[in-house]
């Protein structure tokens, strides 16, 4: 009689800041792995856009389908939902086993808070070998890459596991193990339009930690991504892809061969990338814009040159306004993030950052995110600099730094607005002077005003007005804010309701 096999549910934990439009390719390139291994494996998106879930209702499946490893993905800004998640399915007979970008920076953390062990560093090569430790098929002490308590109560940490060295190897992400009814009921392409072709980052800049893929730059072949790329579209018909990549273009040989692939082949595709500035010339532009390329993320990050010198970026102010009104020449959009509140930079220093943004305006869509305000994530640079001065240690397990999604009575209008996923400035992790938070929504207004400019004269004069009426309201009376802004806040609660 056949054993029947193990059960795996790979979880990505509820987020008050998240909400997504297609499941995360991590836990399904390691279900991937998994399935080829002989496991039965299930995939949980908490986060799903129309199927979000609480804490309560990811512990009701985990007892529901009974898996015999849960395994679930940390990230710094969610891992308090992640140890609560993990306290309370304590009694429900499934091994624990955590990973992902903040279990790899904070190996013991885990450990420390309910699960029975940590994947550092890339999960493929390690996550079958971890979920036969779990279920004691082999010894703990034998996985490379694991982090666990041993026998006398001590946590150990096994040698690491090197980083794959050939990308091509690994399998293609398990797409069917997604519903796409989680995520909306438009068609599935929407869903599977992100691949990876990269892993690794050689800057260090000095707010990214990077230590899951490590610096080292690695790539998969031309042919492996463009071959991708074309089993999505028979299986999906997806037509536009998005490369997930830090920094894309940072091997010109590789970039030109997949671009040569598809213009060659004409299949119709259109795709995206995000890439750094420095790594980027007219010629690649030209080949990529004839190759479908219809937009480049850019992290310009700030205007300010003496800003990117203490952060490392490895571009200038000079690079920046060369290469975005380039990108535009090409036919391709650029949209640019930046970020605001770095510890040393007063209101004047931030008009920098405001003028570049206003020379790019004509050629650049802006993209105002939850990390456009500067979030000190472990193991960084600017953390550990100033964790102690500004008092944020570990604020991650802490209940004094969150920055949840405004809702209604919580925040004027304006400020709902600008920080829809969350409100980074409730925070204040550097203790930012009242000019310096005024100065911030100066450039957050600009943002939203020149991202409105494709739209009609009374829908810019509307958003704008309302934006401008509830600061100045805010300043006089907050109460007298909250009064005039009731309904357009609660309408906003009920489309955010819908959405979620």
């Amino acid at each position: 009689m056949l054993t029947p096999a193990a059960r795996v549910l790979l979880v990505y934990p509820p987020s008050r800041t998240q909400k997504h439009s297609s499941c995360p390719a991590s836990i399904m390139m390691l279900g991937a792995v998994l399935e080829r291994a002989g496991y039965e494996v299930h995939l949980l998106d908490a986060n799903a856009a129309s199927r979000r879930l609480s804490t309560a209702q990811v512990v009701e499946h985990v007892r529901q389908l009974r898996p015999d490893v849960v395994g679930v993905t940390l990230l710094t800004p969610l891992v308090k939902e992640a140890y609560r998640l993990a306290f309370e399915l304590r009694d429900c007979g499934a091994r624990l086993l955590a990973g992902g970008p903040h279990a790899t920076l904070l190996p013991e953390e885990p450990v420390e808070h309910g699960f029975g062990a940590t994947v550092v560093g890339e999960g493929e090569p390690t996550i079958v070998e971890a979920v036969e430790a779990m279920l004691g098929r082999r010894p703990l002490e034998s996985v490379l890459g694991l982090v666990y308590r041993g026998e006398d109560g001590h946590i150990e940490h096994n040698d690491p596991r090197p980083l794959v060295a050939d990308l091509d190897s690994l399998p293609l992400p398990a797409r069917h193990l997604v519903n796409p009814a989680d995520y909306g009921s438009g068609p599935n392409e929407a869903l599977f339009t992100h691949v990876f072709t990269s892993r690794g980052c050689p800057a260090r800049c000095a707010y990214c930690a990077g230590g899951l893929f490590g610096k080292k730059f690695r790539f998969r072949s031309a042919d492996s991504v463009v071959d991708e790329m074309i089993a999505i579209h028979r299986s999906y018909g997806t037509r536009d892809f998005y490369f997930t990549d830090d920094a894309m273009s940072m091997n010109h040989q590789r970039t030109e061969q997949i671009c040569r692939r598809l213009i060659d082949e004409q299949h119709g595709f259109t795709w995206s990338m995000m890439t750094r500035i420095d790594s980027v010339d007219e010629a690649l532009l030209e080949m990529a814009a004839h190759a479908g390329c219809v937009q480049i993320d850019y992290g310009v990050e700030s205007g300010n040159p003496q800003t990117l010198k203490r952060i490392h970026k490895p571009h200038t102010v000079e690079m920046v306004r060369r290469v975005i009104p380039l990108t535009h020449r090409h036919g391709i959009r650029s949209a640019v993030f930046f970020i605001l509140g770095f510890p040393w930079e007063d209101a004047p220093a931030i008009d920098l950052t405001l003028q570049l943004m206003k020379d790019l305006s004509e050629y650049v869509v802006f993209c105002p995110a939850i990390a456009s305000v500067l979030i000190p994530f472990p193991s960084t640079e600017i953390y550990e600099r100033y964790k102690d001065q500004c008092g944020f240690a570990s604020w991650w397990i802490s209940d004094d730094r969150t920055f949840d999604a405004p809702r209604l009575g919580t925040h004027p209008f304006y400020q709902a607005t600008t920080f829809r996923l969350g409100a980074v400035l409730d925070a204040d992790f550097f203790h930012y002077s009242r000019k310096v938070k005024e100065k911030m929504f100066d450039v957050f207004r600009f943002m939203r005003a020149s991202n409105l400019k494709e739209r009609g004269f009374w829908s810019r004069f509307l958003r704008l007005g309302a934006f401008d009426l509830s600061r100045k309201l805010d300043s006089i009376s907050p109460l007298l804010e909250r009064a005039v802004f009731t309904v357009p806040l609660a309408l906003m609660e009920v489309v955010r309701g819908q959405e979620a």
